[in-house]
C-alpha cells in the first residue's frame, strides 16, 4: 500500500556466513551487501533479504549447509536460475544456490534419457543434445533463463505441454539430500517389491508418506483435480495413481515440491526426438467464443502447442508493433511438426481449411523458416517483461497468474476474466496454453496505491474462487504455489487433504528448516511484497542474465545483470561495499538488447562508476587527448614491435607494468604471451592523408574511422576506404576524437560529452556516416543522451546519419558487385555493441553474397567474445574464461574464417585463436573479393 515503508537492510550478525566459510571455504560463501541484495529477490512481487548465500558445487557442499541449517534451526531456500514467479527462491536464511552444479553427467542417446545437475540451463541442454537430435520436451517461456532444478522444484510447463507433458512426466529419478542427512534416489519401484521395502526401511519419512497416502487413497482420489494441469500441493495423487498400477512413483512426489522436501541434486530426465520441420501458423479471431471451437478443430492434427493471447494483451504489448490488426479479439499460435504421417505442406493445408469456418482479420500467417516462426512467437516469448513498458506506474503483478479450466471453457473463462477486470478499472494481460486450458492473468497495477493494492487483495480471492467453483479448474498449472498461492491451498484441497499435506512436510522436514513459507504457509500472499522494487523498470526476469557474459562465467547472481540492478538500485548502495561487482561489467550491452521491458544495467553501471573515475585511466585518456605528444609515441612504439614484441622483452614488460595496471584494477595484466596487435608505425590518417578535412577534401560521406583503424596496422581502415572508392564513394577523413566508449566505461563522462560534442559539430555537414567499428557506431548513434535542447536536437541528427559499412552496403549501397570467389567457410561473430545499435541481419547478409563463400551460422553468433576493448586488459582471465564459449562454437562451426565487423573484437578473436581459424574484419574480406 501507499504507507507501506521501504524495506532497508538491517544490521547483522555475520555469524551465519562465518561459520559456514570455515566449513565450506570462503569462495563459496557470501553475505557482503551484493551478495545478500541480489539474492534478496526472484522474478516474483517479493523481496525475503538473507543471511548468507552458499554457491554450491559439489553434493559435499549440499550435505554440510543442510546439516548446519538443521543444527542451527536456520531456513535453507534451494534456488537454481530464481526466474520463478511466485517467491519460491528467496528465503531469510540460508540461500543454497546450485548454478555451479551445471553439468550432463551421463547421455544414453539410444535410450533417450540424461542425467544431470540443478544448475544445468534449459536452453544450453538443449544445445548439447541438438546434435543427437533429441531435447527435453517441457519448455517454459523462460526457457533462455530457467535451470533444470528450478523445472524440477515447480513441475514446470510451457507452450509445447501439449505435446510432451509437464516435468513431472519427463522424470526417471530424482537424487536428493533430505533433512535428516540421507541421501534418497526417487525412482519408480515395484510396490511390495524387496528393493522397495528396502528403500522405505532406510528412509522413515518415505515409509510414513506411502502409508498416508495408502490409508487415504479414497480421499486424495476424490480431490484430484480433474483438468489436464496441476502443480498445487503435493502430488499425492501421482502416488496414488502409481499403487493402483502396483508402482511406488516416488519421483511423482518431489517434482514441484519447491524445495520444501529435500535439495535435489541430480535428476534423470527422459528425452524426446528433437522434430525435424516445424510450422507456425499466427490466427487472428474477430471473435473471441469462436477461438474455442477453433481449437477442438485443430486438436485432431496433433499439434505441438496452441497459445492464445486476447485482446486486452494484444493492445497492452502494442498491436502496431507485432503486426496484429486492430480489431482482433484474440489471436492464436499453432505449431505443427507433421506427426502424422503427412507433410507440413498437407497439415497447413487443412489448417487454412479450418480456418475458413471462422470470422478471421486476415488470412493465417504460416511460417515454416525458423527466423519467420521465431519472429511469430517473439511477442508471446517476451510478452510479460514486455508489459513493464506499458506504464512507469502500473506494473504486472502475479498473484491469480496460472490457474487451469477444461480446454473447451476457456474463452468463457477470458470473457469474465475481462469483465472482471473491467469492473475493477484494471488493465490486464490474459495468455497461455489454450490446447490444455490453461491461462496465465498479468493485471497491471500500481501497488503501492491504495485502489490497487485493494483490487489485487480482492481480485486474488474471488478469482481462485470461481475458477475452483464455477469451472472446476486448479489454481496452479505449472507455476507452482510458492509464497503467492500457499494461503489459498487449505481453500482449494479442504482441511482434510491439506493436513496430508501438512504431515508430509513434518515426515520430511521435522525442524521447517527447508524452505519455509512456500507451499505448506497460512501467511498472507501480501506479506514480503516488494514495494520499492515494483515501482522501478526492471522486471528481474533475468532474461538479461541468459546474454551477461560475467554471469555465464561465474554463475551468481551477484555477477550478473539482473543483480546489478538490484543492486546499485538499492537504497544501502555504496560504490565502496558493492565495488567488486560495479567493476566486473563488461559494458558489452547485451542486457540492453535483450531485454523487453527496455532497461540498460550496463548504462547504470556506467553512471556508477562515474562517481568514481578511474584514475590512471584519466591521465591516459588525457596524454591520448595530446597527438603531438601520444602519436609520434605510438608510432615509435609501432616501429620498434618487433623488437618489444618478443618472449623475453615480453614477459619483462608484464612484471614492470603489473604495478602500474594495477591503479586501473586489481585483476589488470598484461600477459607476456597475449597475442598483441600490430601497432601502426603510420597512422590512417598519415597513409590518407589526400582524405582528410584538414587536407582541403570535400564530400558527403563521411568515414569516421575511430581510433583502433587509425592506431593499428590491422588492415581495417584500408578495407572500409577500398569497399568504399569501389562502390564510388571517395570518403572524408574528418576531424574526430574518440568516440567516447572506452573513456566512459572508465567513469569520466566530462570528457566523454566534450569529444561527443566536438565529433556533432565535426559530422553535422555530412549526409552519411560510415564507421568500420561497432563501438564506434553505439557510441554515435548513443550520443543524444548527452545532451539536452538544441545541442540533443543537433545529436540525434547525427546519429541518424551513422552507419556500419556492412550497414551500408548490405542493401542497395553495394554498387559494385564483388567478382573474386572466396572458396572458404565463413562463419560470423556478432560484435555486442554493432547488436546494440540494431544492426544484426545486414553483416550476415553481406557475407552471403560474396562469390564463393558458404556461410555458417555458428552456435552462440550473439555471445560476447569478453574482449570488450580494454576489458582484455583490465580482467584478462575472466576475458579468457568468456571466450572459452565462443572459442568452442567457432570450432564447432567447421569455418575456416570468422568475420566480425568490430577492430576491439578481432583482438580478442585473435588472440583466442592464435591462427587456429583466420580472423577478418567484413570490410576486409568484401576488399579481397573485389581484388
Amino acid at each position: 500500500m501507499s504507507d507501506a515503508p521501504a524495506l532497508i537492510l538491517p544490521e547483522k550478525s555475520r555469524s551465519i556466513g562465518n561459520d559456514l566459510r570455515r566449513r565450506l571455504g570462503a569462495d563459496k560463501v557470501k553475505d557482503d551487501f551484493p551478495t545478500i541484495t541480489a539474492y534478496s529477490v526472484d522474478a516474483s512481487i517479493y523481496k525475503v533479504v538473507p543471511k548468507a548465500v552458499v554457491q554450491a558445487e559439489t553434493e559435499d557442499d549440499i550435505a554440510v549447509t543442510v546439516a548446519y541449517a538443521r543444527s542451527r534451526g536456520v531456513s535453507i531456500t534451494p534456488r537454481a536460475a530464481g526466474t520463478n514467479l511466485t517467491g519460491s527462491a528467496v528465503g531469510e536464511g540460508i540461500i543454497l544456490e546450485c548454478g555451479r552444479m551445471n553439468r550432463i553427467l551421463e547421455l544414453n542417446v539410444n535410450e533417450r534419457w540424461a542425467r544431470v545437475q540443478p544448475g544445468l540451463n534449459l536452453t544450453e541442454f538443449n544445445k548439447k543434445l541438438e546434435p543427437h537430435g533429441l531435447m527435453f520436451g517441457p519448455d517454459p517461456s523462460s526457457r533462455d533463463m530457467c535451470k533444470l532444478g528450478g523445472m524440477l522444484s515447480n513441475n514446470s510447463a510451457g507452450p509445447h505441454t501439449l505435446r510432451y507433458g509437464s516435468v513431472k512426466d519427463n522424470v526417471h529419478a530424482i537424487r536428493m539430500h533430505l533433512d535428516t542427512g540421507a541421501w534418497l534416489t526417487a525412482e519408480v519401484l515395484a510396490d511390495g517389491d524387496p528393493v522397495t521395502n528396502a528403500l522405505l526401511g532406510n528412509h522413515p519419512a518415505l515409509a510414513e508418506t506411502i502409508a498416508l497416502v495408502r490409508k487415504n487413497a479414497d480421499l486424495i482420489r476424490s480431490k484430484k483435480p480433474t483438468v489436464s494441469k496441476n502443480s498445487t500441493g503435493y502430488n499425492l495423487f501421482g502416488l496414488v495413481d502409481g499403487l493402483d498400477q502396483g508402482i511406488v512413483d516416488l519421483p511423482k512426489l518431489f517434482v514441484g515440491s519447491e524445495g520444501t522436501l529435500g535439495v535435489i541434486s541430480e535428476a534423470t530426465l527422459t528425452l524426446v526426438a528433437k522434430p525435424k520441420t516445424t510450422a507456425t501458423a499466427l490466427i487472428h479471431f474477430r471473435h473471441l467464443e469462436e477461438v474455442g471451437q477453433a481449437v477442438f478443430d485443430l486438436l485432431p492434427l496433433t499439434p505441438m502447442a496452441l497459445e492464445v493471447m486476447d485482446a486486452n494483451t494484444l493492445d497492452l504489448i502494442n498491436r502496431a508493433a507485432h503486426g496484429v490488426p486492430a480489431d482482433a479479439a484474440a489471436t492464436l499460435l499453432a505449431e505443427f511438426d507433421g506427426t502424422l504421417n503427412v507433410s507440413i505442406a498437407e497439415i497447413l493445408d487443412r489448417v487454412k481449411g479450418i480456418c475458413r469456418k471462422y470470422r478471421l482479420c486476415q488470412d493465417p500467417t504460416i511460417a515454416v523458416e525458423k527466423e519467420h516462426q521465431e519472429q511469430l512467437w517473439k511477442a508471446r516469448n517476451a510478452l510479460y517483461p514486455t508489459l513493464y513498458r506499458y506504464d512507469a506506474k502500473k506494473k504486472p503483478i502475479n498473484y491469480v497468474d496460472d490457474v487451469v479450466v477444461p480446454a473447451d471453457r476457456i474463452a468463457e473463462l477470458v470473457q469474465y476474466l475481462s469483465t472482471f477486470f473491467k469492473g475493477q478499472d484494471v488493465n490486464v494481460a490474459i495468455f497461455g496454453h489454450i490446447g490444455n486450458g490453461n491461462a496465465h492473468i498479468v493485471p497491471l497495477l500500481d501497488v503501492n496505491d491504495k485502489h490497487d493494492f485493494d483490487a489485487m487483495v480482492a481480485g486474488y480471492h474471488e478469482i481462485h474462487q470461481t475458477v475452483m467453483t464455477r469451472f472446476g479448474g486448479s489454481i496452479c498449472g505449472e507455476h507452482g504455489d510458492g509464497r503467492v498461492r500457499a494461503e489459498f491451498v487449505p481453500t482449494f484441497f479442504g482441511e482434510e487433504l491439506y493436513a496430508l499435506f501438512k504431515q508430509v512436510k513434518s515426515a520430511f522436514d521435522p525442524t521447517s528448516v527447508l524452505n519455509p513459507g512456500v507451499k505448506i504457509s497460512t501467511t498472507p500472499f501480501t506479506e514480503h511484497i516488494d514495494y520499492v522494487r515494483l515501482s522501478k523498470p526492471c522486471a528481474t526476469c533475468g532474461k538479461c542474465n541468459s546474454v551477461c557474459p560475467v554471469f555465464d562465467v561465474f554463475q551468481t547472481e551477484d555477477m550478473s545483470s539482473r543483480g546489478w540492478f538490484e543492486i546499485v538500485t538499492a537504497p544501502g548502495y555504496e560504490y565502496l561495499n558493492s565495488k567488486r561487482v560495479v567493476e566486473a561489467c563488461v559494458n558489452c550491452k547485451s542486457c540492453r538488447t535483450v531485454c523487453p521491458a527496455g532497461v540498460d544495467v550496463s548504462d547504470l553501471i556506467m553512471q556508477k562508476r562515474a562517481e568514481h573515475p578511474n584514475k590512471l585511466a584519466g591521465a591516459l585518456f588525457a596524454l591520448q587527448g595530446q597527438p603531438w605528444l601520444f602519436e609520434p609515441f605510438l608510432k615509435l612504439m609501432g616501429r620498434t614491435q618487433g623488437l618489444w614484441d618478443r618472449p623475453l622483452p615480453r614477459r619483462l614488460l608484464e612484471k614492470a607494468l603489473a604495478p602500474v595496471l594495477h591503479r586501473l584494477a586489481s585483476t589488470a595484466q598484461l600477459p607476456a604471451d597475449m597475442v598483441l596487435p600490430k601497432l601502426a608505425s603510420h597512422l590512417l590518417r598519415e597513409r590518407y592523408a589526400s582524405l582528410t578535412e584538414e587536407q582541403g577534401h570535400r564530400g558527403s560521406v563521411a568515414y569516421f574511422h575511430g581510433c583502433a583503424a587509425n592506431y593499428f596496422q590491422d588492415g581495417v581502415g584500408d578495407a572500409v576506404i577500398a569497399v568504399l572508392r569501389r562502390n564510388g564513394i571517395e570518403p572524408v577523413l574528418p576531424r574526430q576524437r574518440c568516440s567516447g566508449t572506452p573513456i566512459e566505461t572508465y567513469g569520466h563522462v566530462g570528457r566523454v560529452k566534450d569529444y561527443a560534442r566536438f565529433n556533432v559539430e565535426s559530422l553535422s555537414r555530412y549526409d552519411t556516416i560510415v564507421t568500420g567499428c561497432a563501438s564506434c557506431t553505439l557510441s554515435l548513434k548513443d550520443y543524444p543522451k548527452w545532451f539536452q535542447g538544441e545541442e540533443r536536437r543537433q545529436a540525434e541528427a547525427v546519429a541518424g546519419k551513422v552507419q556500419h559499412i556492412s550497414e551500408m552496403l548490405a542493401g542497395e549501397g553495394l554498387k559494385a558487385a564483388p567478382t573474386k570467389p572466396c572458396r572458404k567457410t565463413v562463419t560470423y561473430h556478432s560484435s555486442c555493441h554493432l547488436r546494440a545499435a540494431g544492426v544484426s541481419k545486414p553483416p550476415r547478409d553481406l557475407l552471403k553474397r560474396i562469390p564463393g563463400v558458404t556461410f555458417v551460422e555458428m552456435r552462440d553468433a550473439d555471445r560476447c567474445a569478453g574482449g570488450a576493448g580494454t576489458f582484455i586488459v583490465k580482467d584478462y582471465k575472466t576475458s579468457q574464461q568468456i571466450f572459452e564459449r565462443k572459442r568452442a562454437a567457432i570450432r564447432d562451426s567447421g569455418a575456416q574464417v570468422v568475420a566480425t565487423s568490430c577492430p576491439a573484437c578481432m583482438i580478442q578473436l585473435k588472440n583466442g585463436l592464435r591462427g587456429e581459424v583466420d580472423v577478418r574484419h567484413i570490410a576486409e574480406l568484401l576488399r579481397d573479393a573485389y581484388e
